[in-house]
């Protein structure tokens, strides 16, 4: 999933965390993006594209933002699992479909016509927008040392 990627990770998700995320979501969550966090509960890297920064929240803070509302108001139908560190906002929406993508909105513009942007059609898509880790060691002694989710 993220071989060959830049990407700084965190422990596994437990199940009891992934479970909770799950009954909190108004809309049903990528098994991608379930998948991902059983492996990565979070973390972070640069992107190849805007907003150039990545930060996946763990799957209970994301649980915890859901539960709180936090962004429901201003931002609805979004559930919020990232950020770029810098008042962007990264987040999973779904359409009538149930066709989930991922887009960025900033949070301090609560128009969404302006603030609302898609960031990646999927969130395999996502993760393919971070940028690629050739760094020459790498490249010389495999994943040796790196935390390398694949």
């Amino acid at each position: 999933m993220l071989e060959n990627k830049k990407w700084n990770k965190n422990h596994a998700a437990s199940t009891a965390k992934l479970i909770k995320l799950v009954s909190v979501s108004p809309f049903p969550l990528p098994a991608s993006y379930l998948d991902f966090l059983s492996k990565s509960d979070g973390g972070e890297g640069p992107l190849a594209v805007q907003p150039c920064w990545l930060i996946l929240f763990p799957a209970e803070e994301v649980a915890d933002i859901e539960e709180s509302a936090t962004y429901h108001e201003f931002f609805p139908g979004h559930v919020v699992i990232g950020s770029n560190g810098g008042g962007v906002a990264i987040a999973l929406t779904s359409d009538a479909e149930r066709k989930t993508t991922v887009i960025a909105f900033d949070t301090t513009n609560i128009d969404l016509k302006e603030s609302v942007v898609l960031l990646a059609p999927t969130f395999e898509a996502l993760l393919a927008m971070l940028e690629d880790d050739v760094s020459p060691a790498k490249s010389v002694l495999g994943n040796v040392g790196n935390d390398v989710i694949s």
